[in-house]
């Protein structure tokens, strides 16, 4: 089996071929999809949800003929991209982006994004918004004419993405913290005005964040969504990407090219498909996953955690794609306890474990080490601190005598503060062995640790008060805005994802200032000023300060961060040796819409059905 990477499997090297601040203005579009949350893994927000197992593989039942596929390469292949997921069965999918977690992955082929996100380049590519350019306070977008809604036929306009927007708006989406507007200034052009003082790459990033013509006015129309956006009900999607929802049962999930489907309007990059469509079924589990790769059953899964020696068994035609996911397992802590709302109660913890060694158990391969947690993601803290273990940092591993020290220091030591019970997902494979690999290192150092499985998800417990220290995502899964250090920065020291009125975790909910080494850091001013601050050089400064705050005041253990692990079968799809349209999110989604095409085949696509 081989991994495809656009860098060397060193941490180190990947900081090199990563630039902040860099976006692409390519003419015309060249391809799209957004981030989402993992499967089986860190990512995502919700509770896991039970399910009976994915079908035997065969055809899915009837589910039509799936048209002709595409008109381009050596012929059409009547074949289907057998795809896989482990999230949640195909009986609960919804199709309200609002509520989040139960948007099915198909989303990625039905939906055009704005623009597509290259996580090794760091760069924006154009699709649906082919082209962007910042005035002063505004960002005036162009869209391409060519894209329709699949059921009405009708021109995905820019009054349709202004009222998207809008929705946003309403549901107090992040995006809406730094624009004052948005507004339809053509039939193709947007215009979105923020503060004049507010910096252009919050805005881009904030803007371009994974975001999909994914609310189609005639599914909204009618609806209360000005008061509850996440209530509305959307029975049907519409599709704005080449792909079209055609049939759902309780076992899988059916899109097909839009390209002579009837009653579905062709879509311009629906030609780039040859061969029927995708059918995604659900699997009970990792396991269950793993299984069908190993038998030669799937074609590919958008994102899958995979150890070692599971992988060696995966047959030489799936391809690997690990692809950084700037987000990973976190320990946060219970700021309002009497022992883990004390900093050297917290500094005493990360001294007395050895997060290498945890990675080493859990998954070398797919996880990433922090010498020195910063709030900052692998692939920028070497660009903004100089090193992912700069100098007056914290690189904290296992001292005992130094944890012990810390403890002393409050009145407390290892036996009086009780029994250390830590929270985790039991259905997160990687999560729960790194979880239990900590319990254990805890006890090995004197304290006494105990592990505390839960069937649901972070979303399950993690906003409630019924933990002591918790796993949950150290920054933000599935959001390309996490590359840029403010975003991360700020979901670490005020995050509002399980509390939308203070620090989930109660950290500074009381006052935001801090003192580090004798530094007195007003955390949420510090936050505002690096939103309106330009110069580059300020703008390090500024990281640096809270970078410090997140190593030593310790608002979370930051344990590891991940490789995302996607997987396409080459055995009946040929995709290219290189490209960097693999560092995206997700290869199987992605690749049938870039405008480029293979050797050997007439239309446009990085993925074609081989006839194998």
């Amino acid at each position: 089996m081989e991994i495809r990477m656009s860098r060397d499997d060193k941490r180190e090297d990947y900081s090199k071929v990563v630039s902040r601040r860099k976006f692409v203005t390519l003419a015309g579009a060249t391809g799209a999809v957004a981030l989402a949350g993992c499967s089986g893994d860190g990512g995502g927000n919700d509770t896991d949800t039970e399910g009976d197992g994915g079908s035997d593989g065969g055809d899915g039942g009837d589910g039509g003929d799936g048209g002709d596929g595409g008109d381009g390469g050596p012929g059409d292949v009547d074949t289907w991209f057998l795809g896989t997921q482990t999230n949640y069965p195909a009986t609960e999918y919804l199709w309200n982006p609002m509520v989040g977690w139960f948007m099915p992955h198909d989303s990625f082929g039905m939906f055009a994004q704005w623009t597509q996100y290259q996580v090794g380049t760091d760069t924006f590519v154009p699709h649906l918004v082919e082209d962007w350019e910042h005035g002063d306070g505004s960002v005036t977008l162009s869209l391409r004419d060519d894209f329709t809604w699949g059921n009405t036929g009708e021109s995905i306009t820019a009054e349709d993405l202004a009222f998207q927007l809008r929705v946003d708006e309403a549901a107090d989406t992040t995006l809406w913290q730094f624009i004052d507007g948005v507004e339809a200034t053509g039939e193709y052009e947007l215009t979105v005005n923020y503060p004049s003082e507010t910096s252009q790459d919050v805005v881009s990033y904030a803007l371009f964040d994974g975001t999909m013509a994914d609310r189609p006015p005639s599914n909204w129309e009618g609806t209360n969504w000005e008061e509850e956006p996440a209530g509305v009900s959307v029975a049907e999607p519409d599709s704005s990407g080449p792909v079209h929802m055609t049939n759902h049962t309780d076992q899988y999930s059916q899109t097909e090219p839009r390209d002579g489907l009837d009653d579905i309007a062709d879509h311009p990059l629906g030609s780039n498909y040859n061969w029927n469509g995708y059918r995604v079924e659900h699997r009970d589990g990792n396991q269950a996953a793993h299984t069908s790769f190993i038998e030669g059953e799937a074609d590919g899964q958008h994102s899958l955690f995979v150890p070692p020696n599971v992988l060696n068994q995966f047959p030489d035609s799936v391809e690997e794609f690990r692809i950084p996911g700037n987000f990973g397992m976190g320990l946060w802590f219970d700021h309002d306890h009497e022992i883990w709302g004390q900093r050297k109660a917290r500094q005493a913890f990360m001294w007395s474990i050895n997060r290498e060694a945890v990675i080493a158990n859990v998954s070398p391969s797919s996880k990433i080490h922090h010498p020195a947690p910063t709030g900052l993601t692998a692939g920028t803290v070497e660009d903004w601190l100089g090193s992912d273990n700069p100098d007056g940092f914290n690189a904290y591993t296992r001292d005992d005598d130094r944890a012990d020290q810390l403890l002393s220091d409050i009145g407390e030591s290892k036996s009086s503060v009780g029994t250390v019970r830590i929270t985790f997902p039991s259905g997160w494979s990687d999560w729960a062995t790194a979880c239990q690999a900590i319990v254990d290192q805890l006890n090995d150092a004197g304290w006494d640790a105990e592990a505390d499985s839960r069937s649901s998800g972070p979303g399950g417990y993690a906003g409630s008060d019924d933990w002591m220290i918790c796993a949950d995502q150290h920054t933000l899964g599935g959001s390309p805005r996490m590359a840029l250090p403010y975003f991360s920065l700020d979901y670490i020291l005020r995050n509002r994802l399980r509390n939308s009125e203070e620090h989930f975790a109660g950290y500074l909910n009381d006052s935001s200032t801090v003192t580090v080494d004798g530094n007195e850091v007003d955390v949420t001013s510090t936050l505002e000023e690096l939103v309106t601050t330009g110069e580059t050089s300020a703008q390090e400064g500024l990281v640096r300060e809270l970078a410090m705050v997140v190593n030593k005041d310790v608002p979370v253990a930051v344990i590891m961060e991940k490789y995302e692990q996607s997987f396409i079968n080459t055995s009946k799809f040929d995709i290219p040796d290189e490209s960097d349209h693999f560092q995206t999110f997700w290869p199987m989604w992605w690749l049938p819409k870039v405008s480029e095409s293979l050797d050997g085949y007439d239309s446009n696509g990085l993925m074609k059905a081989n006839g194998n």
